[in-house]
């Protein structure tokens, strides 16, 4: 050989195995040329390294002129009037959603994705499409969902083992409006989109109404006498004597007779419709969704059972939502579930301008109201379900505001509990709205459901920790946060990759 060569030399008839360097007699070793050769293919290989991480930091210099122009400004997406992209809200669809994320990128964060055709109806995955270059592009959509794999699968369990046979849960992030969660168990028989009796939901909204009107919490005393709950003529008036209560207190154990006779005496029904109005529950809360109703009250006590929630009002789990990001900052913000939607170019649409945020409450006002629904959770309607079996705080040291609901109605009837939390309650990151209609006979109240979903957000082995629930959000700064689908068409610079 050229570069090899064999020694076989011989000592005393027998070979030498051993010698000198420990290398055996009669092995292949290098000669000159090939050590020069060695040399070479080693410099060779570290120039090629260098070559390529200059050619990387030379493409991400050039990323704004290497992507093209379509990428930068894609094309406008302009559905019909009829179009609706409703979420994989069942179980099915969420596994077919499943599998399309797994097809598209199996190593990217789990995220859900559909194909559906130009209007919105699921389709299989399609071929590759030409577009039509306006309006809505030929071909199946891919539509990519904010909604978070894992954790809505967490949910799908929760109310399975809560034996929910018709309820809604929805997770998200009250700051922005995005969901991370949207579940439904039976659509058919219980649709999400439809309007149902708010209960005391309501009352969250008639205490921001006497915020603005008292201004302050201990403005507003409340006497009343008997079962709390228990509403009629003779109850509207406040009593001569009986037991004292402050908004806080009344709000915490959702007290009936106190809203009562707060909305006869200060609010009235024109102020409070007006508040409905100003939190968005008379309007679609979502496309596709309907809008919330409220029934004019024909004598004292019905405006009464409006203003404490046992009848009239009636709105969408999507509604509740929205509240969350009202409690939240002070503003109301549409929920959304689509980050993006791509043709079968690969191009991204440009999508249709969700509406503007706009100011409900001030901040303080939202952090009064915050504080005071604290005390659900900790001594009033849902301090139970945010308790272990030894009586210590489920999540920890994470405070929860929080308001439950429950009412029997019509259509379909049944009872109707809610349960709205925000968590952490001094500066929420997530929001969860759950609502199941429940017939005679039932396992698991919506507060528990919600304190279930909220324990997988925050807590793990080691403990409950509000940093956790920022691996959904993306608060975890510029170098680690996930990039959200909604940004990839937004070209990435150097010192985000340094």
């Amino acid at each position: 050989m050229f570069f090899f060569r064999r020694g076989n030399r011989r000592l005393g008839g027998r070979r030498r195995w051993f010698a000198g360097r420990n290398r055996p007699w009669g092995s292949a070793r290098l000669t000159g040329m090939g050590r020069v050769t060695l040399v070479a293919a080693a410099f060779l290989v570290l120039l090629l390294g260098w070559g390529a991480q200059v050619a990387w930091q030379a493409r991400w210099e050039m990323a704004p002129f290497l992507l093209p122009a379509v990428s930068v400004v894609p094309p406008p997406f302009a559905p019909p009037r009829d179009y609706r992209l409703d979420p994989p809200l069942s179980r099915e669809r969420f596994g077919f959603a499943r599998a399309g994320a797994a097809e598209i990128d199996p190593s990217a964060v789990p995220r859900l994705v559909e194909w559906v055709d130009a209007r919105g109806r699921m389709q299989g995955a399609p071929d590759l499409a030409q577009s039509s270059g306006a309006g809505v592009p030929s071909g199946n959509l891919r539509v990519e969902y904010s909604l978070d794999e894992e954790l809505t699968e967490d949910v799908f369990e929760i109310l399975r083992k809560g034996r929910v046979g018709r309820g809604h849960a929805i997770v998200l992030d009250p700051r922005t409006g995005r969901l991370l969660a949207y579940v439904s168990t039976d659509r058919e028989a219980f649709p999400p989109e439809r309007a149902y009796p708010a209960a005391s939901i309501v009352k969250i909204l008639t205490a921001a109404a006497m915020l603005e009107e008292s201004g302050g919490w201990g403005a507003a005393a409340c006497r009343y006498r008997g079962n709390k709950y228990r509403l009629d003529r003779r109850r509207l008036e406040r009593p001569s004597s009986g037991r004292e209560s402050t908004l806080a207190d009344a709000l915490a154990t959702s007290n009936n007779q106190c809203f009562s006779q707060w909305t006869l005496s200060i609010l009235g029904e024109e102020k409070l419709t007006k508040t409905f109005e100003r939190f968005g529950w008379l309007s679609p809360s979502a496309p596709g969704h309907e809008a919330g109703r409220v029934e004019p009250a024909k004598t004292e006590l019905d405006l009464g059972r409006l203003g404490s929630g046992l009848d009239g009002v009636r709105v969408t789990p999507l509604h509740v939502a929205s509240l969350a990001s009202i409690l939240t900052g002070g503003e109301w913000i549409e929920p959304w579930w689509v980050d993006r939607i791509v043709d079968g170019a690969g191009r991204s649409l440009a999508m249709p301008e969700r509406r503007a945020p706009r100011r409900v409450l001030s901040e303080e006002q939202a952090s009064a109201l915050r504080s005071m629904m604290i005390g659900t959770t900790t001594r009033g309607t849902a301090k139970s379900a945010f308790r272990t079996r030894r009586g210590r705080p489920l999540l920890g040291e994470i405070r929860v505001a929080g308001k439950t609901g429950n009412l029997t109605g019509r259509d379909p009837f049944g009872r109707y509990e809610w349960f709205v939390g925000l968590a952490p309650a001094e500066d929420p990151k997530i929001a969860v709205v759950v609502l199941q209609l429940q017939s005679n006979l039932w396992w698991s109240k919506s507060s528990e459901l919600a304190a279930r979903v909220l324990e997988k957000v925050f807590c793990d082995r080691s403990g409950c920790r509000p940093e956790r629930a920022d691996r959904w959000t993306g608060d975890l700064g510029d170098l680690a946060a996930p990039l959200l689908i909604s940004n990839l068409e937004r070209p990435l610079r150097g010192s985000q990759i340094e």
